[in-house]
C-alpha cells in the first residue's frame, strides 16, 4: 500500500503499489489520477506541498564609502561657502560700516549687510554639521541636507531675479530729464546669471534625492 494526499482536500488515501488511473477521494468526492504514464498526471501526491506565497527580500551589502563620500561633499560645498560668500560678506559690512561711523552717515547699511552675512555664516555652518552626520549615516541628516539644497537653490534663483545685471544693455533712452539721457528700460544679459551656483545646487538635489530614492544607497543610512 501508499498513501497519497488527496489533491482536493489533501486527505490521506491509501493505494495499492500498482494502482493507477482515475480514482474518487473518498473523503471529499473529488476526481483525479494516479500512475499514469503522463509526467503531469503522475505527480506523487504524497510528496506534493501546497505552495505559499513568498516574498522576495533584497540583501544589500554595507558599503559605507558611498554615504561617506556624500557627506563629504556636502559639508565641503558648505565650507566652501562659507570662505568665499558669508565671511566676504560680514568683512565687507564691517567695512562699510567704519566708513559710515567715518562720514558719520547714520545709515546702518554696513550693519544690515554684517547681518546678513551672519544669517548666511549659520545657514552653511549648519549644513556642514548635518553633512558629517550624513556621512555618519544618519537618515534624517540626509533629509535636511536635501532641504537645504533646494533652499540654496531657490535662494541662487531669486538672489538672481532681483539683484541688478551689471551688463545689462539700454534697450530704451529717455531723453526728457533734466538735459539728459536716462535708460528706462534695460535688455538683460547673460553676464549675471549665477552658473557655478546653480549647478552646484543641482548638482547637490540629485546627488541627495539619488541617496533617497535608490534602495540600494537609502540602505547605508540607519
Amino acid at each position: 500500500m501508499v498513501e497519497i494526499l488527496c489533491p482536493h482536500c489533501e486527505g490521506e488515501i491509501e493505494l495499492d503499489d500498482d494502482a493507477k488511473g482515475e480514482f474518487a477521494c473518498p473523503l471529499c468526492d473529488g476526481e483525479f489520477e494516479w500512475g499514469m504514464d503522463d509526467e503531469e498526471d503522475g505527480m506523487d501526491f504524497s510528496v506534493a506541498e501546497p505552495s505559499t506565497k513568498r516574498d522576495i527580500l533584497h540583501e544589500y551589502t554595507e558599503q559605507p564609502a558611498i554615504r561617506i563620500a556624500a557627506g563629504s561633499i556636502f559639508a565641503s560645498v558648505m565650507g566652501f561657502f562659507v570662505i568665499f560668500m558669508a565671511l566676504p560678506i560680514i568683512f565687507g559690512g564691517l567695512f562699510v560700516d567704519a566708513l559710515e561711523g567715518a562720514a558719520d552717515t547714520g545709515t546702518g547699511f554696513g550693519a544690515i549687510i554684517v547681518l546678513l552675512g551672519i544669517v548666511f555664516l549659520i545657514f552653511y555652518v549648519t549644513g556642514i554639521t548635518f553633512g558629517v552626520m550624513m556621512a555618519k549615516g544618519r537618515f534624517s541628516a540626509l533629509i535636511v541636507c536635501t532641504v537645504f539644497s533646494v533652499i540654496g537653490l531657490v535662494g541662487t534663483i531669486v538672489g538672481w531675479i532681483f539683484s541688478d545685471d551689471p551688463d545689462a544693455e539700454c534697450a530704451e533712452w529717455d531723453s526728457s530729464s533734466f538735459g539728459w539721457d536716462e535708460c528706462v528700460e534695460y535688455e538683460s544679459s547673460m553676464g549675471s546669471v549665477p552658473i557655478l551656483g546653480l549647478i552646484i545646487w543641482t548638482l547637490l538635489i540629485a546627488m541627495n534625492a539619488s541617496l533617497i530614492i535608490v534602495p540600494q544607497f537609502r540602505y547605508q543610512f540607519d
